[in-house]
């Protein structure tokens, strides 16, 4: 009997520190990297939740493959973390597989997501290779998951290889190579002989092909 509640022990002690071990290895695989802000300027002044830069700003994260050069920047706290970028002023913002000009900015340290105002936005596309130019007086990034949307009052330009679109609102999945426009759509395909208006359109990237409805075509014939 003595055995049998030994064994039995032993038993339990195993379960308890597998149990401990899955814990311990969920949250180190929850965590997310910890990354290096590095920021040069020429005039900086720190305080507790917040640090103003002005001058000659240029900014550099390796670990989200994103730079940015600007005249003025805060780096603000939320909680005990350095978590959000705001740029009021002209800032030139590269990131990986892509570029963009804008008048004011946002960026947040913790999820690669952000916004840009009043911008032109170049895009490689990964699935044909050609540069997408958006022009946007709102657009919001999500760098982490490589989708972008923007609004313009006026319409949203945006220009790929030989075509040009105009639409009220887009939304751009890169990784799925899919460009939706909403609102107001006027597409222009030269290569297909096609000026097309909609009322909502899908661009599939990788070779252009698309579908639309509510639609008004031209045809050019030769």
């Amino acid at each position: 009997m003595k055995s049998f509640f030994r064994i039995a022990g032993i038993l339990i002690l195993l379960v308890a520190v597998v149990v401990v071990l899955t814990s311990q290895t969920t949250t180190a695989t929850t965590q997310k990297k910890s990354k290096t802000v590095r920021v040069s300027a020429d005039y900086v002044e720190p305080k507790s939740d917040v640090i103003y830069y002005k001058g000659s700003v240029f900014v550099n994260i390796d670990e989200d493959k994103v730079s940015l050069r600007t005249t003025e920047m805060y780096v603000k706290k939320v909680g005990d973390k350095w978590k959000i970028v705001e740029i009021p002023t002209k800032v030139e913002f590269t990131f990986d597989g892509g570029s963009a000009v804008a008048d004011k900015m946002t960026y947040d340290l913790d999820n690669k997501t952000g916004a840009l105002t009043n911008s032109t936005v170049t895009i490689i596309d990964t699935k044909s290779n050609e540069k997408i130019i958006i022009i946007t007086d709102t657009l919001n990034y999500d760098l982490e998951n490589n989708k972008y949307s923007g609004t313009k009052k006026g319409g949203v330009n945006i220009t790929k290889g030989d075509i040009t679109a105009v639409a009220d609102r887009f939304e751009y999945d890169k990784e799925k190579g899919e460009l939706y426009l909403y609102g107001a759509v006027v597409i222009n395909d030269p290569k297909k002989g096609i000026k097309m208006t909609a009322s909502d359109a899908v661009i599939y990237t990788e070779k252009n092909d698309m579908k639309a409805n509510n639609v008004s075509i031209e045809l050019k014939v030769d």
